[in-house]
C-alpha cells in the first residue's frame, strides 16, 4: 500500500509539473496596445475566459496594461476613474523585467505620454507626462522571473517649481 501511495504521489507531482514548462507568455499581447477606445483592446480590459476576472483593468484605458498583469490590491490605492484617475496601481506581472521596460518605453508614447526621464538599474523607473498628469513607472525584479509594476500618477505642477530651503531655514 505505501508503495502505491508513493507511486501515485510521484505521478501527480509530475504531472502538474509538465504544463508549467510551457506557459511563456509575450507582454506585447497578440497585437500593438491602443487606447481600448478603437481597434483591439489592451491585455485585461476584456473578459478572461474562465478564470471570473472580467473588466479588471476596464477604468485604466490610459496606460498600457501586460497581458496576464495581476493588480496587488493591497498596495492599489485609485482616486478618480476614466483619463482623470491618480493614485497607484500596483501589479505583479510574469514578465521579465527587461521585457517590462521595452514594453513601457514602446507603449507609453503610443498611449499620448511623453518621456521626461528613465533610469534602467536593477530598480527602473520612467517618468512621463500627458497633460496635467505625471506618470512614474518603477520596475523591480521578483525572485521568480517577474516583475512588480507600480504605476503612480500625480497632477503635474504647471510653471511651479518645489521650493528649496536650506538647514535651518
Amino acid at each position: 500500500m505505501t508503495r502505491s501511495r508513493t507511486s501515485a504521489a510521484l505521478v501527480t507531482a509530475v504531472l502538474l509539473a509538465v504544463p508549467v514548462g510551457g506557459c511563456v507568455t509575450n507582454p506585447f499581447g497578440d497585437g500593438v496596445a491602443t487606447t481600448g477606445r478603437k481597434a483591439a483592446p489592451i491585455a485585461g480590459t476584456e473578459p478572461s475566459k474562465g478564470d471570473g476576472r472580467a473588466n479588471s483593468f476596464s477604468q485604466f484605458d490610459d496606460i498600457p496594461i501586460p497581458v496576464d498583469a495581476d493588480m496587488d490590491l493591497g498596495q492599489t490605492l485609485i482616486l478618480g476613474d476614466n483619463e482623470g484617475w491618480i493614485g497607484r496601481l500596483s501589479l505583479d506581472v510574469g514578465h521579465a523585467m527587461t521585457d517590462m521596460y521595452s514594453f513601457y518605453e514602446q507603449e507609453m508614447p503610443r498611449f499620448g505620454w511623453e518621456r521626461i526621464t528613465t533610469v534602467r538599474a536593477r530598480i527602473s523607473t520612467l517618468t512621463y507626462q500627458r497633460g496635467a498628469r505625471i506618470a512614474t513607472i518603477t520596475l523591480q525584479p521578483t525572485l521568480t522571473d517577474g516583475t512588480l509594476v507600480d504605476f503612480t500618477v500625480a497632477p503635474a505642477r504647471a510653471g511651479k517649481t518645489a521650493p528649496v530651503t536650506g538647514i535651518g531655514g
